[in-house]
This record gives C-alpha cells, structure tokens and sequence, in this order.
C-alpha cells in the first residue's frame, strides 16, 4: 500500500514525457532513511526528485499520471492532502484534511509497464560533481521573479541560458543576447549540501529497479 503526500504527485506529473519510457512517475520506498521517494523524468530535459519522510509504501510502482488525478492531488495552502493506493489496486483515493473536516475522492489509475530509466544511476554522477563545486556561496532567489523571467523571454525563443556567480545576481539571457534579465537574490548563503536522501536515492537499488528483498536496498 503506498501513502504519500498527493501534492508531490502533482509536481512530479508536469515533468513527466510523451514517449516511453518517460511518461511515469516512479514511486519507491526509501529503504535507508523510511518514507518515499518520487521521481520522474522526460529523457535528458528534465527531471523532477522528491522525498516524502512521512510516506510509506510496500513496493516499487511506475504510475502514470491523468488529469484528474493531477487535479485532485494538487497542493492547497489551506489543507494538507495525502494520495493512498491499495496494493494492486486501480484506484487511488485523494484525501483532503482540514481543520474541522476532511474528504476523500476516488480517481482511477493506471500503472506503465515499461520499465523506468535508471535515473537513479545517472545521479550518481552529479552528486560527485557537485561535491567537488568550486563556487562557496549560493544566492537565494525568489521563485516569482525567476518564473516572471523566464516567462516573458519564451514570448520570443524558447531558450534561454542561466548564470549566477557567488551570492550575485542570477543572468536570465534570451538566445540572441538582446534581452537580459537579472533576478537579484534574496540573499546570499552557503550552497546548500547535497540533501542525504538524495544521496541514498541514487544508490538504492529499488529505485535502480534491482529490487531483491532477501538483500538491502541500499547499495
């Protein structure tokens, strides 16, 4: 049976792909540390990683997601929602919790048969990257300005590149060079680590799909 928190269904869904085998989510337990680990990806563009510590769940699942079940699963400022699905089962229910109140909405689900990539292993490489960074400092941003930015240069290219050097601005730049963004950070702080369940995401052998349960999940 998995429980997790549905709003991270919700974000993992608008970065799944259109083509195999990137149109899944991949839902997994988090052997090592408990809870649930999300992932999904579309090919070498983009991908999407989330934790949830207090998830839990008795098996690997590839689900792919609809829009009804994205809409339902959204986060809301106002309540906390969780995603359930029975072992084997083809309907998920979506739970809303209020203060006072709480409902609940079935939605139907479908699971891929196809395999998910091996997401988990491309990882491996970042995180030793990203452990030798030579950069110190990070600026923090506000995510409003960034998404305003990126925005307004996709009404004349769809690419653009991003820079920012230590706790400085961060340079949104429109393919041609005529158009120049800078987001000023918040504030400037030390890079944040590398989160430990990211780490142990990228070595659990679950998520690698070399699921065997006479043996530990993490390699």
């Amino acid at each position: 049976m998995l429980n997790c928190n549905s709003a991270l269904i919700a974000i993992a869904s608008e970065f799944v792909g259109r083509y195999s085998p990137y149109q899944s989510i991949q839902i997994s337990p988090a052997s090592y540390y408990g809870g649930v680990y999300i992932a999904s990806t579309d090919g070498g563009k983009i991908s999407c990683l989330a934790y949830d510590p207090s998830g839990s769940m008795d098996d690997y699942i590839t689900l792919l997601p609809n829009s009804e079940l994205i809409k339902a699963s959204r986060g809301v400022k106002t309540a906390s929602r969780t995603l359930s699905i029975e072992t084997d089962s083809k309907v998920a229910l979506v739970t809303t919790h209020r203060k006072t109140t709480s409902e609940s909405k079935e939605i139907p689900v479908t699971y891929s048969a196809v395999e998910f990539p091996d997401l988990a292993g491309a990882l491996q490489d970042c995180i030793k990257r990203w452990k030798v960074a030579s950069s110190t400092t990070a600026g923090r941003y506000d995510v409003n300005y960034v998404q305003r930015a990126i925005k307004s240069l996709s009404s004349i290219n769809s690419s653009v590149t991003l820079h920012s050097f230590d706790g400085g601005p961060m340079r949104i730049q429109e393919e041609s060079g005529n158009v120049v963004i800078l987001v000023m950070p918040q504030t400037a702080e030390p890079i944040p680590p590398v989160p430990d369940w990211l780490k142990a995401y990228s070595q659990d052998k679950m998520a690698r799909g070399f699921y065997d349960p006479s043996t530990p999940s993490v390699v």
